[in-house]
């Protein structure tokens, strides 16, 4: 309920604020000027980034390993593509963020830190399909969870 007060109060709130500001400072040619040439420039650099994080993609799946950083990355970008694209000041600077390599480093890190303490598992055994909640730890025999009702 907070994020989508947040996304669809506070945020407009918030582009509308930085908008009439930098308009007062610079004036309209060249606060729209801006706000194109950050869009045009944003979506250059989503797309070197993007094409960046494809190759390390497909390295990681040549080399035999599970490319979860790269496509915690993939969708960070795609995230900024869509916040550079949309006009505004503040969805412009946090689009710019999600493309620096470093802040995405400490958001996949984030991202694991908080998804390993609780997972999750929907799968099939014996062609029934099962929910098991917790960390399987795969060394050890796990007895086969109880049956989803359909």
């Amino acid at each position: 309920m907070v994020v989508l007060f947040l996304l669809f109060v506070a945020l407009p709130i918030a582009e509308i604020y930085a908008l009439i500001k930098m308009g007062s400072w610079l004036g309209l040619f060249p606060t729209l000027a801006i706000l194109v040439l950050v869009s045009a420039a944003g979506a250059a650099l989503v797309k070197r980034e993007g094409l960046r994080v494809f190759r390390r993609f497909k390295e990681q799946i040549a080399a035999g390993n599970m490319p979860t950083n790269e496509m915690v990355d993939g969708v960070c970008l795609l995230i900024a593509g869509v916040l550079l694209v949309v006009p505004g000041f503040v969805t412009d600077a946090v689009g710019l963020l999600l493309l620096l390599p470093p802040f995405r480093l400490l958001l996949r890190r984030r991202l694991k830190k908080s998804s390993g303490k609780k997972v999750n598992i929907v799968a099939t055994y014996n062609g029934r399909i099962v929910e098991t909640n917790g960390v399987i730890n795969v060394n050890e025999h796990i007895n086969p969870p109880k049956e989803i009702e359909p």
